[in-house]
């Protein structure tokens, strides 16, 4: 995903993502490479909150895949390329 594009969030939904995360928020993406390393690809900003588990984001830097983790402070969520499931 580029710059521009939407990629949707799944996180844990624990409080301390809840407390941590929130819209407008800029989000840091990182990629764990074949020879775990750990780089920093991009950058995200959620639009919203989709669902209990899922936030959309925009891309606002870099180039992101699915299964990228995007990181503030210590929350984390995976990034996915569409959106979330409905159960």
């Amino acid at each position: 995903m580029k710059v521009g594009q939407t990629a949707y969030l799944f996180h844990s939904g624990t409080e301390d993502v809840k407390k941590t995360i929130h819209v407008n928020d800029i989000l840091t993406v990182y990629r764990i490479t074949p020879l775990c390393e750990i780089k920093a690809v991009g950058k995200v900003k959620v639009l919203s909150i989709t669902a209990d588990t899922y936030f959309k984001s925009e891309v606002i830097e870099g180039e992101i895949r699915p299964n990228d983790i995007a990181k503030k402070g210590n929350a984390s969520c995976l990034v996915i390329s569409i959106g979330f499931c409905s159960p």
